[in-house]
């Protein structure tokens, strides 16, 4: 169970019937107040995850502030949801999406995983994205990433490329999750990436 507030732009009762339903599993808060584009840009300590209800992803991300898309986590409720769509999403710093008419445990276990610390896409669009988007980087290149970076955080970066969730790898470690996310900000900074998504395609691995 998690701590952690749901947003969404898309005030319709069709969508937020949606997000209590799932929300209500996994112990978070949907946010349903009339200030909750200001609630969302306030820095708070648990988790914060956008809903976007899209009915044509290329079309209406154009017309989303970039401003919104750089803080919490983010995740696509699609009409429709092509290859395509998906690789566009990641681009753009989304961690996960869906189509709409998936059913209610569906978007929980894509909730739960983003959650985690994963990303939620088809593995096609994943591996896609990664092989097309960035050559191995040379030896040289990685000593450079890896400069700064410490032996604890090098260790949970070896994890997080072998595709181990948050939990798995705080069970290696034997530490708590809490301990994995700080390491992983500490990366995400030193690294200059903003999401999990981006580490990966950075270090040519998934």
């Amino acid at each position: 169970m998690y701590n952690g507030e749901i947003f969404t732009l898309s005030q319709s009762p069709k969508n937020i019937q949606l997000l209590k339903h799932v929300s209500g599993l996994l112990n978070l808060k949907v946010n349903t107040s009339a200030n909750s584009l200001t609630a969302w840009h306030t820095p708070q300590q648990i988790p914060k995850i956008l809903f976007h209800f899209l009915n044509d992803v290329h079309g209406e991300l154009g017309q989303i502030d970039s401003g919104l898309l750089s803080a919490g986590k983010h995740i696509a409720i699609c009409e429709s949801l092509s290859m395509e769509d998906e690789l566009t999403l990641i681009k753009h710093g989304f961690s996960g999406a869906t189509k709409a008419c998936s059913p209610a445990h569906a978007i929980v276990q894509m909730l739960d995983n983003v959650l985690e610390g994963n990303l939620f896409f088809s593995l096609s669009a994943l591996s896609h994205y990664i092989q097309t988007q960035q050559q191995p980087a040379k030896a040289s290149e990685r000593h450079a990433l890896f400069q700064g970076i410490t032996k604890k955080e090098k260790e949970v970066l070896s994890f997080i490329c072998k595709g181990l969730s948050n939990s798995e790898a705080a069970n290696k470690m034997n530490v708590s999750i809490n301990t994995i996310k700080m390491h992983l900000q500490n990366i995400y900074k030193k690294t200059d990436c903003k999401s999990r998504g981006q580490l990966l395609v950075k270090y040519n691995q998934i």
